[in-house]
């Protein structure tokens, strides 16, 4: 008769077949995983057929992770646990009086080990169904997976007997060999610290993650208020060319004074307003962008009293309805602006032939949007993650050194 906390021929071949699809599917979500979040162009998966079923989108998400490991290399953990569970009376005869000799129950462990991964599995797919609105069928065969593994390995009743039965002889065995447990929980945790917070694993979420400080930033909190951001004297040079109505002129404006606060470069902003009423090179004035023209002379107004970007920020994180209300920022600020010269300045013919000029700088580049950097004499187009910016910059840097 078979023994309630050991294996039948029949269970232990069941169990044995089952880890072995359990390390194929995870096999190949690894590797879903891996060509979504490190590869730029890739051939969708043939799980990936529709809006919904989908395994490519979910491999995307953050939810593909957990701890910053991920979630199909958590289950090839599991499985190969649970394949050593398997063979560990074999493992046990081989090396005696050691560490393996903890493992006196290895059906209630995996029974146990089981059901808790087809508990998480729920959670994941609670989440997949209704917040990322996409199924990974390879995900919920491993689910099926774990629930069967769990069903077969259980000794009887619902699995209170296996539960019991683990954790006391888990506390037994970190007991005895506590250092040894100490020194792994400790180590354990600390890779998942770093894991969890570099996202080593998933460049592409890191990115992302990266984003997420300057594209939620209420207001730019490197921002400074005088006329010079980084060093007069820099090497590297950033022309920026914006709109204070751009939606990722403002998120490169927080990026760039961030990274002027971390390396030896200067920025200089150039105008140009995506406004006909100032600009004659763009055809038509985009919607949202009517007053751009205006904020732009209240910057150059206030870049003659040395408060250039102490303004710009303000436009760029309040966009003032009226002159009124910037005053009212400016106040609040306090960026002690002789508010009687600064209204003066707004609508000389001075500040009409500055912006002008500005804007005449982006013909050499036929400039019809914004943002756009050039580095150093190098043109780029549009937006760019952060640590591209950082490339960019450092490659500028080592030519410059060169």
């Amino acid at each position: 008769m078979e023994n309630n906390l050991k294996f039948s021929k029949i269970r232990w071949t069941i169990i044995f077949l089952l880890v072995l699809i359990g390390i194929g599917l995870c096999i190949e979500l690894s590797l879903i995983f891996y060509k979504t979040n490190f590869l730029e162009a890739y051939v969708p998966s043939f799980c990936s057929v529709s809006d919904l079923i989908d395994c490519d989108g979910v491999s995307k998400t953050s939810y593909s992770l957990s701890f910053g490991v991920p979630n199909a290399l958590w289950g090839m953990i599991l499985y190969i646990v649970m394949l050593m569970l398997l063979f560990v009376d074999r493992i046990q005869a081989k090396f005696k009086n050691t560490i393996f000799d903890v493992f006196e129950n290895p059906r209630s462990y995996i029974a146990t080990l089981g059901l808790l991964s087809f508990a998480i599995s729920m959670v994941l797919a609670f989440i997949s169904i209704f917040k990322i609105n996409k199924i990974c069928v390879l995900c919920f065969c491993t689910y099926f997976v774990d629930l069967f593994i769990a069903l077969t390995a259980n000794s009887k009743g619902f699995f209170l007997e296996d539960i019991k039965i683990t954790v006391v002889d888990f506390i037994k065995g970190a007991k005895k060999y506590f250092v040894l447990f100490l020194i792994v929980l400790i180590s354990f945790v600390s890779l998942l610290t770093y894991l969890n917070n570099s996202l080593v694993l998933s460049p592409k979420l890191k990115k992302e993650k990266e984003m997420k400080e300057f594209f939620e930033a209420k207001t730019n909190k490197y921002a400074i208020k005088g006329n010079v951001l980084g060093n007069e004297n820099a090497s590297v040079v950033i022309d920026v060319y914006s709109d204070y109505n751009c939606p990722f002129c403002r998120v490169l404006n927080i990026m760039l004074h961030k990274i002027a606060k971390e390396n030896k470069i200067l920025v200089r902003d150039v105008h140009f307003p995506l406004d006909t009423s100032c600009n004659s090179r763009i055809s038509v004035t985009l919607g949202g962008h009517e007053n751009s023209c205006l904020y732009s002379k209240y910057a150059l107004a206030a870049k003659k009293q040395g408060k250039f970007w102490g303004v710009a920020n303000i436009l760029f994180d309040y966009h003032p309805q009226n002159e009124e209300e910037l005053i009212k920022y400016i106040k609040k600020e306090r960026l002690g602006i002789d508010i009687n010269k600064f209204l003066s300045d707004v609508n000389s013919p001075q500040i009409a032939q500055e912006l002008l000029e500005d804007i005449n700088k982006s013909a050499v580049y036929n400039l019809n949007g914004t943002p756009a950097l050039v580095i150093n004499g190098v043109f780029y187009m549009g937006g760019m993650p952060y640590d591209e910016l950082v490339e960019r910059v450092n490659l500028a840097l080592k030519r410059e050194n060169n």
